[in-house]
């Protein structure tokens, strides 16, 4: 049956058990046609296995205030790209039915702000983790995935592959950025499922889009989405009126949320997005851990994260 493009169903609208690239892909097609006015979508550049690392831009580009809303960094917390782009869809959907939150119409809300939004920020790291080596598009990739595995005393297959983080090459993308990177000891030294934080910071295509993206855009606010304890980190170190913005911005957000704040970072390993957007670029900054118990996050975990999570960009765009 023939879908013309205005008809065809959104792949995020029917809550599919387990979203991929290739339905982001499919579902931005559709969005591009439908939201044109206000939506937006290119590329970051190209990962090694040939995927792109698609970003959307919603409202005006030339909005003086800029957020910045990721999710998939980590290759197995794969269930924060559905999460995202039902966001995306949901927020277009708002505009285009001339909807408001609270008193502020949707249009009134991107009058001079912009949502710059990365669904999956590592598309090859989620290929592994959903459909192990046959999800990858090159014989090269599948080598060096098999190597990796070796490095690690594993074989790559079964629980290895799904719970991956890093992305195709063995780089921990959340360990990748300068902030504390000198100093973090990662506990395996070479390219690894998780925690290898790489030769140099912004080493990968992924994370030098990131810090590339970041530094022409300056953002007022970023949301990173990962899973999962149902937390929000929002601490790494910052002073003054750094602090205090970002603190308040956490307050926002948990009060929304029911998610509790945590600010102990020092037990956390370092060198993620949001330390470098707060300790290098001031800017304030949170880490949202959606979902319980464990990682994959389980499909039927979905609709609670949705409720907790529906209104978050609503609440980025109004925070002073």
């Amino acid at each position: 049956f023939f879908y013309r493009k205005e008809y065809k169903p959104l792949i995020v609208d029917h809550n599919p058990s387990v979203y991929t690239y290739e339905d982001l892909v499919s579902d931005t097609d559709l969005l591009k046609s439908r939201y044109s006015s206000v939506f937006s979508a290119d590329s970051l550049g190209e990962t090694a296995d040939g995927r792109q690392i698609l970003h959307f831009i919603i409202g005006n580009e030339d909005a003086s205030r800029k957020v910045l809303v990721n999710g998939g960094i980590h290759a197995r917390e794969y269930i924060t790209c559905q999460l995202v782009m039902k966001q995306t869809v949901s927020f277009l959907k708002h505009i285009k039915s001339g909807d408001s939150y609270g008193d502020i119409s949707y249009k009134d809300l991107l009058q001079d702000t912009a949502i710059h939004v990365i669904c999956m920020v590592n598309p090859d790291g989620v290929a592994i983790s959903q459909k192990g080596l046959s999800g990858l598009q090159t014989e090269e990739m599948r080598t060096k995935v098999t190597g990796i595995a070796a490095l690690d005393g594993q074989e790559a297959q079964g629980d290895y592959l799904i719970n991956w983080k890093s992305n195709g090459c063995g780089i921990d993308l959340n360990r990748n950025f300068d902030a504390l990177w000198d100093s973090y000891a990662d506990p395996v030294g070479h390219p690894s499922s998780s925690h290898y934080k790489g030769p140099y910071p912004g080493s990968e295509k992924e994370t030098d889009a990131m810090i590339t993206l970041t530094e022409e855009q300056n953002f007022a606010r970023t949301v990173s989405y990962h899973a999962q304890g149902n937390v929000i980190y929002w601490y790494f170190g910052q002073e003054g009126q750094l602090y205090e913005d970002t603190k308040a911005f956490g307050e926002r957000i948990s009060a929304l949320t029911g998610y509790v704040m945590d600010a102990d970072y020092q037990s956390l390993d370092p060198a993620g997005y949001k330390d470098w957007a707060i300790s290098q670029k001031g800017i304030p900054s949170l880490t949202i851990e959606v979902g319980r118990d464990t990682v994959p996050v389980p499909e039927e975990q979905f609709d609670e994260i949705w409720n907790a999570n529906k209104n978050v960009w609503e609440e980025c765009v109004c925070a002073d």
